[in-house]
């Protein structure tokens, strides 16, 4: 009777043990705002992927009408994110108190406003749909978390996550009820999750980085972290519910990152570096090498930029009937946010130089 006792006993507390343990297996502890968090929507879901389109720098680079958006003749101005009325350009700068902070201007004048003034990181700002609202992420807590203020007065600002982990990137949806962003888990790893700003609901979508939702649907493109004898990364799309996983871009001896939908949803731009070393950390700035587009579909991909410097953080926006890609660029030996007109670019083998390039301060 003892030992049949004793065995039973033993197999309660195996089967607490096994409960625990799938319990935790994708559940972060360190979190305090909820108490009990999704499991990846796609983690036992096999990807449906496209054939793999093998990324490799070498095709006709597409360089019209460049513009200089901004001026910082020191530190470096970041991050560019662009209203859907095509009127303001929201950005992160240290050029005035060597800490990164959230501006904005107009896409005319040059005069601009300090959004945030914190001894903090204020980086990735993103405008919702509407243009009323700025989401950010900031580590003026401690750690990177995402929060939300007004873009046209100073209003108090809205905390959405509250963690120990590093919560960035965030992307507000078409309809602007929810926003994607890429979080840490205590075992360092980027994963992707989209939070419902009424319900405060959340899901896991998995792993992934920097995302960015189409424009009209719920469609998210954002890079997917892999290992073949180092860390790289692919670009993928993926919709909300964690199925039609799809390669995009894959990466081998060169990265791309930080994909962009263009207005209509039918291309994506990002940014490509010879490295990932770097992509992982959270901090102010990465550089990457060149921006380049490609079609959904993985076809007819070109090099957006050419010339010295890094470029990197690529947004898409149309400014009245004109398509531009916005970036970031220290190709005058400052990091300002520059645009390169994309509506019209030709398909041909010639590239195009020509340059219009705006006066400074």
């Amino acid at each position: 009777m003892n030992k049949e006792r004793n065995l039973a006993l033993l197999g309660a507390a195996m089967a607490a043990c096994l409960l625990m343990v799938q319990g935790c297996s994708w559940r972060w502890p360190e979190r305090n705002d909820t108490a009990n968090l999704p499991e990846p929507a796609n983690l036992a879901k096999t990807e449906q992927l496209q054939p793999a389109y093998n990324f490799a720098p070498y095709s006709t680079a597409i360089y019209a009408e460049l513009q200089r958006n901004t001026f910082s003749k020191t530190g470096y101005d970041t991050d560019p994110d662009i209203s859907r009325d095509g009127r303001w350009l929201v950005y992160v700068s240290d050029s005035h108190s060597g800490n990164p902070d959230i501006y904005l201007k107009t896409l005319t004048g040059e005069s601009m406003v300090q959004k945030t003034m914190s001894p903090a990181n204020d980086i990735q700002p993103c405008f919702s749909p509407d243009g009323k609202y700025l989401a950010f992420a900031s580590d003026r807590n401690g750690n990177y978390d995402i929060f939300i203020m007004p873009t046209d007065k100073n209003g108090s600002l809205w905390q959405v996550t509250r963690t120990s982990a590093d919560d960035v990137a965030p992307s507000w949806s078409w309809d602007g009820k929810r926003l994607a962003f890429s979080s840490r888990t205590s075992r360092g790893e980027w994963e992707l999750w989209i939070i419902d700003l009424k319900t405060r609901s959340l899901t896991n979508l998995g792993p992934g980085l920097n995302p960015d939702w189409h424009p009209s649907k719920d469609l998210i493109a954002f890079q997917r972290p892999y290992y073949n004898g180092a860390l790289s990364y692919s670009i993928y799309t993926i919709d909300t519910e964690g199925k039609n996983l799809t390669l995009l871009v894959r990466g081998e001896r060169w990265v791309p990152t930080c994909p962009s939908w263009s207005p209509d949803g039918s291309r994506i731009a990002f940014a490509v570096t010879n490295t990932a070393e770097s992509l992982g950390r959270v901090r102010p700035i990465n550089k990457a090498n060149e921006i380049w587009m490609v079609n959904v579909d993985g076809s007819q991909e070109l090099r957006v930029t050419e010339g010295t410097g890094h470029y990197w953080t690529p947004t898409w926006a149309r400014i009245n009937a004109e398509e531009r890609i916005y970036f970031a660029s220290d190709r005058d030996n400052t990091a300002n946010i520059w645009s390169v007109r994309c509506s019209r670019f030709p398909i041909a083998e010639s590239p195009t130089t020509t340059e219009t390039v705006e006066t400074g301060e």
